[in-house]
C-alpha cells in the first residue's frame, strides 16, 4: 500500500521494504554521482557553517549524501532527519562504517516539525525529499526557523518537466528492475522549477538567491538565505 500511495499521490514516507529497495536499487546506482554533487555545493556550505559547526539534511533517506557531507566537512556536526524509521535505521547502519561516525546523528522527524531550536544550523540541505512533504511551505518555514541569520538552505528535487531523453539516460543507471519501472512515473509527482519558485515565494525565504540545473536538467538545486 505504501508504494501505491507514493505513486498515486507522491506524498508520504518511503518506509519498510520500500526504503530497503530504494537503498539498494536507487541510492547505490547514483553513488558515483553523489561525490560530485557534494563537491559542487561544498564551498558554499563550508562558508556558512564556519563558526556554527552544524548542518542538517532534511529527508535524508538512507543517509549517503549526509555521510559524504560529514566526511568532507571535518569538525562539523551533521544531522539527518527522515519521517521513515526504516530510512533512519539504514542511515545509522551506513554511518557506523564512516570515519565521521562520531559526528553523524540521525533522527526520525517530520520536515514540518523539526526537533531543533531556532537559529541552530549554519546550513540546511534537502535532496529529493520536498515532493513527498504534505505541506512543502511548512517544511520551508521550519528550515528557515532552524537556520541561523545568514544561514542558507540548499533544496534540490527532480524536475517534473525534465526532457524525456535525460530521464531515460539517468534511468539506465538504476540496478533495480522495480525502480527502473517506477523512475519515470516519480517525475510526474515531482516539482518543476516554476512550481518550486512559487513555494519559496510563499515561505519566509522569498525568491531563491541562486538556481542551478543538474543531471542534464533532471534535477534542480535552489539556494536560499535567511536574512
Amino acid at each position: 500500500m505504501g508504494l501505491l500511495r507514493l505513486l498515486r499521490t507522491g506524498k508520504g514516507p518511503m518506509d519498510g521494504w520500500i526504503a530497503r529497495a530504494y537503498d539498494q536499487g536507487v541510492q547505490s546506482a547514483f553513488r558515483d554521482i553523489l561525490p560530485g554533487l557534494v563537491r559542487d555545493m561544498l564551498e558554499d556550505v563550508r562558508s556558512v557553517v564556519a563558526g556554527v559547526g552544524r548542518v542538517l539534511d532534511v529527508g535524508c533517506g538512507p543517509g549517503q549524501f549526509t555521510i559524504l557531507m560529514a566526511e568532507e566537512l571535518p569538525g562539523v556536526e551533521t544531522w539527518g532527519v527522515d519521517l521513515a524509521s526504516a530510512m533512519i535505521a539504514l542511515a545509522r547502519r551506513h554511518a557506523a562504517e564512516s570515519p565521521a561516525a562520531a559526528r553523524l546523528h540521525f533522527e526520525i522527524a517530520d520536515a514540518a516539525h523539526l526537533p531543533f531550536p531556532n537559529d541552530h544550523f549554519g546550513a540546511v540541505l534537502s535532496s529529493g525529499s520536498i515532493k513527498h512533504w504534505d505541506d512543502p511551505v511548512a517544511g520551508l518555514r521550519e528550515i528557515h526557523r532552524v537556520l541561523v541569520p545568514g544561514g542558507r538552505a540548499f533544496i534540490g528535487e527532480m524536475n517534473r518537466v525534465a526532457p524525456a531523453r535525460s530521464i531515460e539516460a539517468n534511468r539506465a543507471h538504476l540496478r533495480s528492475r522495480l525502480f527502473r519501472f517506477v523512475y519515470p512515473r516519480v517525475f510526474a509527482k515531482a516539482l518543476s522549477p516554476d512550481e518550486a519558485r512559487q513555494l519559496f515565494a510563499a515561505s519566509p525565504f522569498g525568491a531563491p538567491r541562486r538556481e542551478r540545473m543538474l543531471l542534464d536538467d533532471c534535477f534542480w538545486l535552489f539556494e536560499a538565505a535567511k536574512a
